[in-house]
This record gives C-alpha cells, structure tokens and sequence, in this order.
C-alpha cells in the first residue's frame, strides 16, 4: 500500500470516529432566560441558549432554567441566578453532564435534579445535587466564595487531589498560597442583599 493511499485511509478511519463520537454524545439540555430585573442586560425572556454561550449582567439580575423548554418553565429543576457584573460560560449541557464556568461575580443555583452540576471557577470545583448553594468569585483577588444555603457542596481545589463535603460557607484563595477557610454569611446585609431577596421572591412564586 503507497504511502499516499495509506494516509487517505488514516485520515477516513479519523474522520469516521469523529463522526460516530459527535452523533453519540447525549442530549443537549436546553437553557432559557427566565427572568430578569434591572437594567436591561441584552437578553430577552425565553430567549434559547447554548453550549458556549457566555452570558453577562451589568446592573440588573438574570434568571435561567436548564433542561425545560419555554412552556415548561414551572416545572424546570435546576435554577441559575446571576446577580449584576457576572459573567458565567455554559460549558457542558448534556443530561448526563452539567458544567458552569464563573468567570466573576455573584450567582445562585438550585439543583434539583439528579444529575450533579458543576460550577467551575479559575482552580476550583463545586459540585451541587439537591442542593442550593451560591457562588462568588472575587477574581481581583484570585478568591472565592461557596455558600450552602441548603444542603452541602463538595468542594475540591487545585491543591489537593481530594474532594471535600462542605456544609458550610468558604472562602477559597485560588492561587498560591491556597487557603480555605470557614466564613460566616449573612445574606440579608451587604451591596448584594437585594438580589438575594430578588431570587427568593421568585421562588416563592
């Protein structure tokens, strides 16, 4: 067999296994704008997203649904609030499969399905199932906050090759020295207690 034919033969077989690979991947779950208050942030209700998408807030909140469609918002599981100056990437939506990337700012996420979602900082992994937690990545100082409000996260740095359960509020610096410690919260005071108090009327609706 030439060498020509050979490289021909090579580069099917490669083209072929990418095919098979991209047509066997599991569903993408669909994410919707749910919600929104304050300045408008460029994003219209129901509006579809997709994996890679990269959203952002200015001075007004946003809320997002992961795996309903528009008609079924009610009965969405799993619930993303961004508070103002935030910035998340969609980076796996698969229903066997959920990963946020929190490139700065100030979310809160719900998840009630049973299927772990992932919020991913800079060198960081949080990991909720049946839980509320809310995230904050202070990324001018390379530190980070993971707040239970209910239930656990399981939390694992760069630093160490071991996850970690965590009920309870933490500070995080990222880069060396790598710190955690135990904080305590109070989600009623502070430049941000109006989104916490947004995000909790919305679900008492």
């Amino acid at each position: 067999m030439s060498k020509h034919l050979l490289t021909v033969v090579l580069l099917l077989a490669i083209f072929g296994l990418l095919v098979i690979q991209r047509f066997s991947l599991p569903r993408e779950l669909p994410v919707r704008i749910a919600a929104g208050a304050g300045e408008e942030a460029g994003y219209g209700f129901g509006e579809d997203l997709r994996r890679g998408s990269i959203i952002d807030t200015k001075d007004g909140f946003l809320e997002l649904t992961i795996g309903v469609e528009l008609e079924d918002l009610q009965s969405a599981q799993i619930h993303v609030w961004m508070s103002r100056n935030t910035r998340i990437e969609l980076v796996r939506l698969f229903e066997d499969e959920l990963i946020l990337k929190l490139h700065r700012g100030r979310i809160l996420v719900s998840n009630q399905s049973i299927v772990p979602l992932m919020v991913k900082t800079n060198f960081t992994s949080s990991v909720l199932m049946d839980d509320l937690v809310s995230l904050v990545n202070y990324d001018f100082l390379e530190t980070i906050h993971v707040m239970p409000i209910e239930g656990s996260v399981v939390v694992q740095t760069q630093a160490s090759d071991e996850a970690k359960l965590s009920p309870v509020a933490l500070s995080i610096h990222e880069t060396t020295p790598v710190t955690v410690e135990t904080i305590e919260i109070n989600l009623e005071s502070g430049s941000d207690w109006d989104f916490y108090s947004w995000t909790e009327q919305i679900q008492r609706n």
